[in-house]
């Protein structure tokens, strides 16, 4: 009993360095380890993606919005996509952002347009922060917004104008995904969150004037 116990232990010590080697050797590890960027990217692992459309007046950390925000915000809402280079999640999203705005932006891009939506202007910013310098205020704006913590990544931020006890100040909420599985049903949602971030600012602008 004891020689087959032997046996068996050396040959799972056999197959456990093989698979070790394996990893070390090939490109399995690197994709597994992408992998894991990936889902921590997109907060999958700690937490469920954000899917509700929550707004509010402070930011995460505490600090001002950024500049680049508020000087966009004073022609109409800011949406605001973040992503990192390995993310499956941002490429299909993308996908749909490029339609529901009508622009032009590859992956890799920091990207910034004016858009005229539906006779409303709207700017959009895309910002992959593994390609900004971290003292770059765009790749700050993350910690700004990232409203779940731990330096998550967030898909999408929406800035509009909102009524804060008596002042109309900026009014903020952070997506980690969204509900739509299809593109068709993505971009709907997508229309259907600038609609509102619209009507939010339409009723609220003339008073910052």
């Amino acid at each position: 009993m004891e020689k087959i116990m032997s046996v068996q232990i050396a040959l799972l010590l056999i197959f456990s360095g093989a698979l070790v080697g394996l990893f070390i050797s090939s490109d399995v590890y690197g994709d597994v380890q992408r992998k894991i960027v990936e889902e921590l990217c997109l907060s999958c692992v700690k937490l469920k993606p954000n899917t509700i459309v929550d707004y509010r007046f402070e930011t995460a950390n505490g600090q001002p919005h950024p500049d680049f925000v508020l000087e966009n915000l004073s022609k109409g809402p800011v949406i605001i996509a973040y992503r990192i280079d390995f993310c499956p999640g941002c490429d299909e999203l993308e996908e749909d952002l490029i339609k529901v705005f009508d622009v032009e932006f590859g992956p890799y891009d920091v990207f910034y347009q004016t858009c005229n939506f539906d006779g409303n202007n709207v700017t959009f910013i895309h910002i992959n922060t593994n390609r900004i310098s971290e003292d770059s205020p765009l790749f700050k704006s993350r910690m700004v917004y990232d409203i779940v913590g731990d330096r998550g990544n967030p898909m999408i931020t929406i800035i509009t104008y909102g009524y804060n006890h008596g002042f109309i100040d900026p009014y903020h909420s952070t997506l980690y995904g969204l509900k739509a599985k299809t593109h068709a049903e993505r971009q709907d949602e997508l229309r259907n969150y600038v609609y509102e971030a619209i009507e939010l600012y339409n009723e609220y602008k003339d008073v910052t004037n």
